[in-house]
């Protein structure tokens, strides 16, 4: 009903059968509706156009605005498509960058702990845990470092376990050597333990490993020299 209504306005519009107050209106409408001025222009141009066709030149106005109006949807949502999907690209390396980062660091301090605890010739203990509670006041680090600073003489060098317990002043007491270790890495153990810093707790069990010491023998006893390169020794003729 609104095409036919607009048709017969262009036709009235066109052979003058209309009052000067609605060509005015139909002007105005025009000039801000193109689809409806070319529509006006191009039933002008034409002569002999029926009502049908001017029907199928409305039809061809309406799809092309309706053709535009969907393009530009489809441009909306796919511009805002790849908005989002952008964002969620930056998000990602962003977490990945986290992520690695954490992990590289988690990596150097664990790293860093273990060229502490146990540096080349020098003391380093190992604390075990399923013989007792027993922990020294100022830390491993810093027990760790008075065993290195007060170490005088522990044979060859190696291993030692030692269970002890923590009397009413707060050093070991009782302290007993696992296996059969050599006696001066016992009696260097037990010295240490008793002279240091004071522990918290009731028991502990203690692993202590003392720099290796290389062993020069200066004899010439058992240097195994080279035969003759002859195989024959010279005899006195007398």
């Amino acid at each position: 009903m609104e095409n036919n209504y607009q048709l017969s306005r262009i036709h009235n519009y066109i052979h003058g059968l209309m009052s000067k107050d609605e060509m005015f209106q139909l002007e105005k409408e025009a000039l801000e509706d193109p689809f409806l001025q070319d529509a006006i222009d191009g039933y002008r141009l034409q002569n002999g156009v029926d009502a049908r066709q001017l029907s199928l030149l409305q039809q061809r106005l309406n799809r092309r605005v309706e053709d535009t109006i969907a393009t530009r949807h489809a441009q909306y949502y796919t511009w805002q498509r790849l908005a989002i999907g952008a964002a969620a690209g930056v998000l990602f390396v962003v977490l990945l960058a986290l992520l690695y980062f954490k992990h590289f660091n988690g990596n150097a301090e664990r790293m860093t702990d273990v060229s502490l605890s146990e540096p080349e010739n020098l003391v380093a203990i190992e604390p075990l845990l399923d013989g007792g509670d027993a922990t020294p006041l100022g830390g491993w680090k810093a027990f760790e470092d008075y065993l290195n600073k007060h170490l005088q003489e522990a044979g060859r060098g190696g291993e030692v376990i030692v269970n002890f317990t923590i009397g009413k002043d707060g050093l070991p007491a009782q302290i007993k050597a696992e296996g059969t270790p050599e006696q001066p890495l016992v009696e260097e153990a037990v010295r240490l333990l008793r002279s240091g810093a004071k522990w918290q707790g009731t028991q502990g069990r203690l692993k202590i490993v003392f720099p290796l010491k290389e062993i020069k023998n200066s004899t010439q006893s058992n240097v195994i020299k080279p035969p003759h390169c002859f195989g024959i020794e010279k005899r006195d003729s007398r």
